[in-house]
């Protein structure tokens, strides 16, 4: 065995033996690049677990699997949202025990690395970010706005205070702690990120601070601080991007603080599974080179109650699931996968010495027999006490954070033409005289629809359901849920509104009450049960809605998948009487759920999330090429300068030949450049039209070229039909632009349907159809 081999093992036994008991006081520090734990060389070797997304019972297990596997560190998240849910009331108890979470990992023989945001990302609702921030309006969120950081800095204060007696220097495992989380991507504001540095150190941080982005000077320009080591994220090309991390940080220990070890899931897509294959060569390389490595994630577990986020921007939008499985090394019940014991392996071979504890003994599962729901009340004879305003209020405005929220508007008179809701935040279910008029869909981009009435007394109803605040981008902005920009007929606007707040923590305070077509319905089953166990429930014979359990809110479903089954944790269920509330929002085939012991993947093809469409093909009679070029069979962006600028709002991306001269076109990203060489935010674009989509086997959809995940990507069709190139994808600017060139990203780790050949055509106006 070699010296680094040693000197890992001694680490590894040491933090076992003295890291649990918290009565040795040990030290770490940041030397030339390595980390240095009581003097000797530390390679970090962690996964990536939330605590808020686990079963406080069951984090234990977790860690004990972690352990199993051969990792010496857990890192986690704080989400500011769960702790201070309204302002200065905060939370650190139950589920949300940082400190207890600590402990319970020292006693296990791990060190913690903890990232206190106070933005996280990580697919959680506004980022992490509490969405009372959202109540004034113009606030810019992660700056240094004053409507913002001084909730910022506060909240970091009181968040230290959980933590400070688990940090390494007052004899606990806490080794580092992280300022913001990949800021460089996002904006340059180096006076926030200096407060949020500053802060932590006043509030008694006295372990190293870090930060992480993605590879690029440009990203740790914006970022960096001094004082602040940095570190970076990717799922693939670790050589690659650490070449890349050198010549900035040349002197930084090398640390990969997210290797993203699958991906997430929304509402509508394909379950995202990435094989073992795909992702072990290059955590093997980081482990054979002594390069230190945060597994994102070691297990993902569940995102409860109303806590998923989305992706998006103010023309895209991907509400994620209650599952955040993320095809990780635990599944969501916690179980072991093959990435776990194929990365098992890895650390094994590079230690051969090392002893690893056994696995626990697996928790119990359990099967429930199928049974019925019956209806209790409708939501329509449970409205709550109303609030009266001129013109609609958001959710934020009323102190709301979640659920739904009814508005109301009465009118006399027979009324004909095109009613619309100016940005539907997110779902609208429209009721005029009681009867339902029709659904409005963020996700596809739906405003507008038609009404006629007679005379008479008429009543107006808009039931608008939060799905997801926005996690990533400059449009956690306006994230402000209901009606947010008015309601017009026949673009007059509609004055005098009732607003009924249901906020849905509970479903206690509703009374039983007759059926109402169309609206939302709660529905009670008492299950009792002889065992308690882990189960998943089917909720393949219901619709769409929410799910408490004993009044704990588990998550939401919908029939669109990909998730078919929300699971359930034994330690949330009891022997005896079981309280099973649904509130549903759709209608169900019937109303009957069963518990089973496994997930079920399962995608209904939901076509108002695809651009391209049968038989609709785009008329080039008469548009001139504006560019052409050959783009080179290579990883990682690629820069395309025009030989002359162009001028349009519609953009086209026409690939002509892929290498191998395969049929397909692949494309992970695409960004456009204006006249002074700046990236146009991809908030900005919207596509319009693509000839081809994959979605039967996998996700393939045209949006994902402006999702700002380089995991994810366009693909034409594969499974079924095969259409050969051309390829054709437009891209809508929202107004006319001067443009001087574009960004392509390849698919990642694959080079079908690569391009190598390709037109750019330019439009002011739309292109024609044919």
């Amino acid at each position: 065995m070699n010296l680094k081999s040693l000197t890992f093992l001694f680490l590894w036994i040491f933090a076992s033996l003295s890291g649990c008991a918290q009565q040795v006081k040990h030290t770490f520090k940041i030397g030339k690049n390595q980390f240095l734990l009581d003097g000797k060389n530390l390679q970090i070797i962690s996964g990536e677990m939330h605590y808020a997304r686990i079963p406080r019972p069951y984090w234990r297990d977790r860690l004990k699997k972690a352990k199993a596997m051969g990792l010496n560190a857990i890192c986690t998240y704080m989400f500011w949202n769960a702790h201070e849910p309204k302002p200065g009331q905060y939370n650190f108890s139950d589920n949300l025990d940082v400190a207890e979470f600590c402990k319970i990992a020292a006693e296990e023989g791990l060190w913690v690395i903890i990232r206190p945001g106070p933005y996280t990302c990580a697919e959680w609702d506004l980022g992490g970010l509490p969405s009372w921030l959202l109540k004034k309006r113009g606030v810019v969120l992660r700056t240094s706005d004053p409507n913002y950081m001084p909730y910022t800095l506060r909240f970091l204060k009181r968040a230290v205070q959980e933590f400070k007696p688990n940090l390494i220097t007052k004899g606990g495992n806490v080794l580092m702690v992280q300022v913001e989380n990949e800021y460089g991507v996002y904006k340059d504001d180096k006076v926030y990120v200096n407060a949020i540095k500053n802060t932590l150190l006043e509030a008694g941080v006295d372990v190293p601070l870090f930060h992480c982005d993605w590879a690029g000077k440009n990203y740790y320009d914006n970022a960096h601080v001094d004082g602040v080591m940095p570190s970076i994220n990717f799922g693939g090309d670790a050589q690659k991007n650490f070449a890349i991390f050198e010549q900035y940080a040349p002197d930084a220990p090398k640390f990969n603080s997210e290797f993203w070890t699958g991906w997430f899931d929304y509402w509508g897509g394909k379950h995202e599974v990435h094989s073992v294959e795909e992702k072990l060569a290059d955590f093997k390389w980081m482990i054979d080179n002594g390069i230190s490595v945060n597994l994102y994630m070691f297990h993902g577990g569940t995102t409860n109650g109303f806590f998923p986020g989305a992706n998006g921007s103010s023309t895209y939008y991907t509400p994620y699931i209650t599952s955040y499985d993320y095809d990780a090394l635990l599944n969501e019940n916690g179980e072991p996968t093959a990435k776990y014991f194929a990365f098992q392996k890895v650390i094994k071979d590079k230690f051969p010495d090392l002893e690893l504890p056994a696995l626990p003994v697996p928790l119990k599962k359990i099967e429930i027999p199928a049974f019925e729901l019956h209806a209790f009340g409708s939501l329509k004879d449970n409205l709550p006490k109303p609030h009266f305003f001129e013109t609609p209020k958001t959710m934020e405005e009323l102190d709301q954070a979640s659920g739904l929220i009814v508005y109301t508007h009465a009118f006399n008179g027979a009324k004909q033409g095109n009613l619309v809701v100016k940005r539907v935040m997110d779902r609208a279910t429209i009721y005029v005289d009681g009867k339902k008029l029709g659904v409005l869909d963020r996700r596809a981009n739906q405003t507008a629809l038609p009404i006629a009435v007679g005379t008479g007394a008429h009543l107006l109803e808009i039931w608008v359901e939060h799905q997801a605040r926005v996690n990533f981008g400059s449009a956690i902005d306006e994230e402000r849920k209901g009606i947010t920009e008015g309601v017009f007929l026949n673009g007059d606007p509609l004055k005098g509104w009732n607003h009924y707040n249901f906020p849905l923590h509970n479903t206690a305070q509703f009374k039983s009450s007759p059926y109402h077509e169309g609206y939302p319905e709660i529905y009670r089953a008492t299950v009792t049960l002889k065992e308690v166990g882990d189960t998943y429930l089917d909720m393949r014979n219901l619709d769409k809605g929410l799910l408490w359990i004993n009044g704990r809110l588990i998550g939401r479903y919908w029939f669109i998948g990909p998730q078919q089954t929300l699971f359930v944790p034994g330690c949330w269920l009891k022997v005896g009487a079981n309280d099973i509330q649904i509130l549903e929002m759709g209608k169900p085939k019937k109303p009957t759920i069963a518990g089973i012991t496994h997930q079920i993947w399962q995608t209904q093809v939901d076509e108002t999330l695809m651009v391209s469409k049968s038989g609709k093909k785009l008329d080039l009679t008469g548009v001139s090429i504006a560019y052409q070029g050959t783009l080179p069979d290579a990883d990682g962006w690629q820069e395309i300068t025009f030989n002359k600028q162009l001028n349009g709002r519609y953009i086209m991306f026409e690939s002509t030949e892929a290498y191998g001269d395969s049929p397909y076109t692949a494309i992970a990203e695409i960004r456009l450049i204006d006249e002074n060489g700046k990236e146009i935010p991809r908030e900005e674009y919207t596509v319009v039209y693509a000839d081809s989509e994959e979605f039967d086997e996998e996700n393939g959809l045209a949006n994902l070229l402006i999702d700002n995940q380089p995991t994810t990507f366009w693909h034409t069709q594969w499974s079924e039909a095969k259409p050969d190139q051309p390829h054709q994808v437009v891209l809508d600017l929202a107004k006319t632009r001067k443009l001087s060139g574009m960004r392509y990203l390849p698919r990642m780790k694959n080079k079908e349907g690569r391009v190598k050949k390709f037109n750019i055509y330019c439009r002011e106006q739309a292109f024609r159809m044919k």
